[in-house]
């Protein structure tokens, strides 16, 4: 359980830092004041009696949003007069909010009696306007008479604190998962014929998009979901389609359809993302907010454009996929499924470098990181209004007696609805299921590709992402790639592999500056820097260059180390069988061999959020 964050909000002039502090006082906690985190600009415009827009806001809340993650229990005055700006704010998780009430009156006497704050008397009329008071469904709101005396209210705070829950405003709409439990495709079914029907059906809906994820996740369980979702509307009566979003994979071809959705979706129905072409431009998070974000470490604007099949004329849009450790967003999927999985080149490369200039290991794992603030955020303020959309959500673990389904959960609209409820239940259940902390830093480790998933490095360098925190500095990593004949799922990323190679983080850097190509693709860049070790451990590559695997030479020529698979594969006794766990190869040498690398994350520390 996160620690006690509280926001004291309401206008101008209703108390909240006097408030704040004396509440801050009672609960042993820090106090923030929200409005010393303006920038300089927003101040300058309030100063001069001008409002402040929503452009303005957002880095100011994404700053908030920050403070009110810190370590320990925290309160923070903050206006939060709009039900977005609470929404933003609930995205550290385990907040609780303070509304404290006043007239417009009293408000503006206690303006005029204070000198030297650049919220003047005049603007209380504005505060009045923008004001959405909380809803009755904002059930960690809890509403306190301000008018009295600073200690009044800050006790009226305190016993009406006692009676909020923190956290969200809303629940899942289905949160069923348990990290012992297994779900069987019947009761899934189920679930899902219940939730077509109450969700889909009964609301209208009559023109539907599917968006699940490609072969590349076919242990996801989302095939599985789509199927039954598409066989259940198809009954219906209703007009589906289905648009994988590849993001930058290629598009799967008429067996990968089949092995994906169980026969249960034609080709016919299956529509071809392009991150290229065929875009909407939808606007921006500004360089200000994604420098609040990051907390200074990326300062590039993240433009926001889609697939503009996705906008075309449908009731609703069901979302499917995973929910487990990811090497860009942190935890995958929920707005990532569109935003990325449907984005275009601009949204993708730069959500991309943002994640590398973070730092791999500070995000992988975690449900709140500065990619998901802007994803989230991108989806809620652009997308949420024009669409209808049913998230579905799995939560998968390798197991030795195979691939298990250990929870799904289903959620609507954005970060602040039931949908983002539901993505942060299923985060937690994924972190008890898909986060392995090893006891010490392994020496050895190897991986298996299976080679219907696994073609590129691009997709199977999941192998590198998802064990270098349990590496040992000086370690060996066996990447054990039967399938893998290219760098990249395309020929333009393809050849800035090869040209730039995984060599670290500096050596990219300094490429980005040379090579007017590589500028233009960042998200190839952040590539590179999520797959180079940075001179920590070692990568070895084993690929069959007979069966039209990559060769020697070009392994090596990325910076890798290279050994046939053959070989290696007899020396360590493991194939396509063999379950995860310690192993002896045949010279007595102890290694931990991996079987499923996409479907965790191995850490030989605890993830600190």
């Amino acid at each position: 359980m996160p620690a006690d964050r509280i926001v004291v909000m309401g206008v101008a002039g209703s108390g909240k830092s006097t408030v704040g502090q004396a509440l801050a006082t009672r609960l042993g906690a820090t106090f923030v004041e929200g409005d010393e985190l303006h920038p300089a600009g927003n101040v300058a415009k309030m100063a001069a009696g001008t409002p402040l827009t929503d452009e303005d806001r957002w880095p100011w809340l994404a700053a908030v949003r920050g403070a009110l993650r810190a370590t320990g229990p925290v309160v923070v005055a903050c206006s939060a007069l709009r039900r977005s700006y609470r929404d933003a704010l609930r995205g550290a998780t385990g907040v609780r909010f303070v509304e404290l009430v006043v007239d417009p009156g009293e408000a503006a006497r206690r303006l005029t009696g204070r000198h030297g704050h650049f919220m003047k008397a005049g603007m209380v009329g504005s505060q009045f306007d923008t004001l959405e008071p909380p809803t009755a469904d904002e059930t960690d709101v809890a509403v306190v008479d301000a008018s009295g005396s600073v200690a009044d209210a800050a006790r009226g705070a305190a016993r009406a604190l006692d009676g909020v829950g923190p956290g969200t405003a809303v629940a899942p709409l289905l949160s069923e998962g348990d990290p012992e439990g297994t779900m069987g495709t019947d009761g899934v079914d189920r679930l899902v014929e219940d939730l077509v029907h109450r969700q889909l059906l009964e609301a209208g809906a009559r023109r539907v998009l599917l968006v699940p994820p490609d072969a590349t996740r076919s242990h996801s369980g989302a095939g599985h979901l789509t199927g039954a979702v598409f066989a259940r509307l198809s009954a219906a009566g209703c007009e589906v389609a289905v648009l994988p979003a590849t993001g930058t994979h290629a598009a799967m071809d008429a067996g990968e359809v089949g092995r994906l959705f169980e026969g249960r979706v034609p080709v016919s129905s299956v529509r071809s993302h392009s991150w290229r072409r065929d875009l909407a431009g939808l606007g921006a998070i500004s360089a200000a907010e994604v420098a609040a974000v990051s907390g200074g470490r990326a300062a590039q604007a993240v433009p926001v454009e889609v697939d503009d099949e996705l906008l075309g004329d449908w009731d609703a849009v069901v979302s499917l996929g995973q929910v487990l450790p990811h090497e860009v967003v942190g935890m995958a999927n929920f707005t990532k499924n569109l935003v990325i999985g449907l984005g275009g080149a601009s949204t993708i490369n730069t959500s991309h470098l943002l994640s590398a200039l973070c730092g791999i290991e500070q995000l992988m794992g975690r449900a709140s990181t500065p990619v998901r603030d802007v994803v989230d955020a991108a989806f809620d303020r652009f997308l949420a209004p024009r669409l209808e959309v049913l998230w579905l959500l799995t939560v998968m673990e390798s197991t030795p007696a195979g691939v298990v389904q250990r929870g799904l959960f289903a959620g609507r609209g954005g970060s602040g609805d039931t949908g983002g409820a539901a993505f942060r239940a299923a985060a937690a259940l994924s972190a008890r299921c898909n986060v392995v902390e090893v006891p010490e830093p392994l020496a050895r480790v190897s991986c298996w590709l299976a080679p219907d998933e696994f073609r590129s490095t691009w997709v199977g360098n999941k192998a590198v992402y998802r064990t270098r925190m349990a590496l040992a500095d000086g370690g060996e990593l066996v990447v054990l790639a039967p399938g893998v004949a290219r760098f990249a799922e395309d020929g333009a990323l393809d050849e800035l592999i090869r040209r730039h190679g995984y060599r670290g983080t500096p050596a990219v850097l300094d490429a980005l500056t040379g090579d007017p190509e590589l500028a233009a693709n960042l998200g190839a860049a952040a590539h590179l820097v999520h797959g180079s070790t940075e001179g920590r451990f070692r990568v070895v590559y084993c690929t069959d260059p007979g069966a039209g695997g990559l060769s020697r030479e070009e392994v090596e020529g990325v910076g890798y180390e290279w050994r046939p698979l053959g070989p290696e594969v007899d020396r360590l006794g493991v194939d396509s069988t063999t379950t995860t766990g310690p192993r002896t190869d045949t010279g007595g040498g102890a290694f931990h061999h991996i079987a499923q690398p996409a479907l965790g994350l191995w850490t030989a520390r605890p993830l600190d959020g």
